[in-house]
This record gives C-alpha cells, structure tokens and sequence, in this order.
C-alpha cells in the first residue's frame, strides 16, 4: 500500500506540475511599484504596482493602484501579449496603442515588441519558450509512458520516471540557456523592473530532481531485492510480475515464487512432479475436452469437430456407418446407402 501511495501520488504531482507549468506565465517575472501618469495630457501621477509574467507563449502584464489611491481612479488591468508568431508581438502592440491602454503597459510592450540591434529581448524569450515548451511535452509524453509502465513493469516505470524527470530538467535548462544575456531592466519613476525566475521555473525543477530520485531509488531496490517492491496497479493482481523482468529460474525458486514444480498427469487435470513449473488447469489447450455440456447434451463447435472424433475414435474404436430410416419407410427396411450417409472421420477431422 506504501509503495502505491507513494506511485500514485507522484505520477499526479509530476503530470501537474508539467500541464501547470506548460500553460503557466511565471517562468520570469519582475514586479515593482511606479509613480506614472495614467493617462494622456495628465500631469497626476499616480502610485500603482506593475508586474510582468513571462510563459512560453506569451507576457502578462498587470498594473493595479495601491490601496491608498484607489479612491481617485479605478486602476486594474491585466493585458496579454502572444508572440506565438514572429510578428505577433508586434501586431498586438499596434493595437494596444490603438486601444489606449495605460503608459507603463505601452511602454513595457514596446520593450518586448522590438527586434533592433540590442533590443532583442521578445525574440529571445520566445525562442526560449518555443523550445522549452517542446521538451515539456516530451516530458508529458514520457509521463503517460511511465503511469502505463507503472501498471504493467513497475521496474520499467521507474525507469521511465528518470526520463521524466530529466526531461523537465533540460526544460530548465534549455530556458535558462536562451534567454536574454542581458537582463531586462525596465526603468520607471520610483521604481525598475528587474527580472528572476518565477514559481514555474522553480516547481519543474523541484518535480524534476524528485522524479529521477524516486525513479533510482525504485529501480536499485528492485535490482537488489528483487521481491520488495509491489504494487496493487499491476496487470495480475497478488502476483509480483515485475520480479520476472531479467531474472533466471534459479533466482524465482530461491525467491519463493516456485516452491515445488509441478505438471500434469496426462489427463490434464491432477499436477504431478515436473520441471516445467505449474500450468494452469483452466486453460483450454489441445489435449483438453472440446466438448461442452448444454441441456443435458454434449455440443461440439464446427471447429472442433475434427479433434472430438478423433478422440472419440481412439476412446472408443472405428465410428460404424449410420444407417437411417425415414419416417415413411417401415421399421424393418432399413437405408444401405452407405456412401451417402456415412460419416467420414478424417474429412471431419480435415474441417
């Protein structure tokens, strides 16, 4: 119960934490609070806290008026800005100065949209998340294997669960490799913006490290003690089929999962002394019966027509040729066309 707890729990942490953080937009962000006018032709400044939210496909960015100045104007936006497509950045900025939106939003935009020289923040951040955004789907991928794996061969999902993790490890990786080597720092009037990881960036690295610590941990115990880790998910229940996986005959008898080989008698229903290891009765194999009892009567299927005779030959000598009366034809007349009317053994047994 342990281990399947600890199984459970971890495959759902891991695939949040990947669904959350593919689709987050605090992988780096930076917060302040600014003394700005509002608005064109204002001379009121107004102190307001702004924050930039970096993702994979985009930035949020927020400007909200502290507590003591909310009285003089209602101040709370968030706006998004994709950059999916190379120009897409660029195209919604044109449309936030259409739209009006408030100066340090403008400006914070403007900062992200240019592609001149230095200013080559946006591209950046989009090409980190383009790629970033990939390995996490790798790793999503990687995590459906595992949880399936966990089912079937929980060694090999272990294994798997290190692949995971690594995956949402080079994630991390990857994003800390293609953003600006510059920081992007914004300056306002009372405050800058200077950027760090946000909580997205640090929750992939926790889900990553503990992922290939539990994934090693499973797999050297299970090499080493080959019958102390079990789950209740596995394809055959109360049976540890993960134990199977690279182990000879001599390490399952010394195990105690084959304590006394067995066979069967030739009749197929009593085990007896063998090398074999234990059969199991109830399956239907050829030396079986291919008959079945239905309403007092014995059925066999046209497929098995051919084995029933043959065994009813051998148990009961040469089947005789029928002969058949018709109802109209007297008691004592009898058909002796037996070419037509007989039963061919070895045809049936051909069908």
């Amino acid at each position: 119960k342990f281990s399947t707890f600890v199984c459970v729990a971890l495959s759902l942490f891991i695939g949040s934490v990947i669904l959350v953080s593919n689709y987050g937009s605090d992988w780096h962000v930076a917060q302040s609070t600014i003394y700005t006018s509002h608005r064109a032709f204002s001379r009121q400044k107004v102190e307001t806290g702004v924050g930039v939210h970096i993702g994979f496909n985009g930035v949020n960015i927020t400007l909200r008026a502290v507590p003591k100045n909310i009285f003089l104007e209602d101040i709370n936006y968030n706006e998004r800005f994709n950059w999916i497509e190379a120009t897409d950045l660029k195209e919604e900025y044109r449309e936030a100065l259409i739209k009006g939106l408030p100066y340090p939003i403008l400006t914070i935009a403007e900062y992200l949209s240019q592609d001149l020289e230095g200013f080559c923040w946006g591209r950046r951040y989009r090409l980190a998340g383009y790629y970033s955004g990939f390995l996490m789907w790798v790793a999503f991928s990687l995590w459906l294997l595992m949880n399936i794996l966990l089912c079937t061969v929980p060694r090999y999902g272990a294994y798997c669960m290190q692949l995971t993790g690594g995956a949402m490890l080079s994630t991390n990786a990857v994003f800390v490799l293609l953003i600006p080597r510059k920081p992007l720092s914004i300056p306002f009037e009372g405050g800058h913006l200077s950027f760090r990881y946000g909580w997205c960036f640090w929750l992939v690295l926790v889900a990553g490290v503990v992922a290939i610590l539990v994934g090693t941990t499973v797999a050297i115990i299970d090499t080493l003690f080959p019958n102390k880790f079990s789950t209740i998910l596995e394809v055959d229940y109360d049976t540890p089929y993960s134990y199977f996986v690279g182990q000879d005959s001599n390490s399952l008898t010394k195990s105690g999962l084959v304590t006394q080989p067995a066979t069967f008698s030739p009749d197929g229903a009593m085990p007896g002394p063998s090398q074999d290891g234990v059969d199991n009765a109830a399956y239907e194999n050829d030396d079986s019966d291919v008959s079945t009892i239905f309403n007092g009567k014995r059925a066999v299927s046209l497929h098995s027509f051919g084995k029933f005779t043959q065994r009813e030959t051998v148990r009961m000598g040469p089947v005789s040729p029928l002969n058949r009366r018709f109802p109209s034809m007297p008691r004592n007349v009898a058909c002796h066309r037996f070419e037509e009317m007989s039963t061919d053994v070895q045809a049936a047994a051909m069908w």
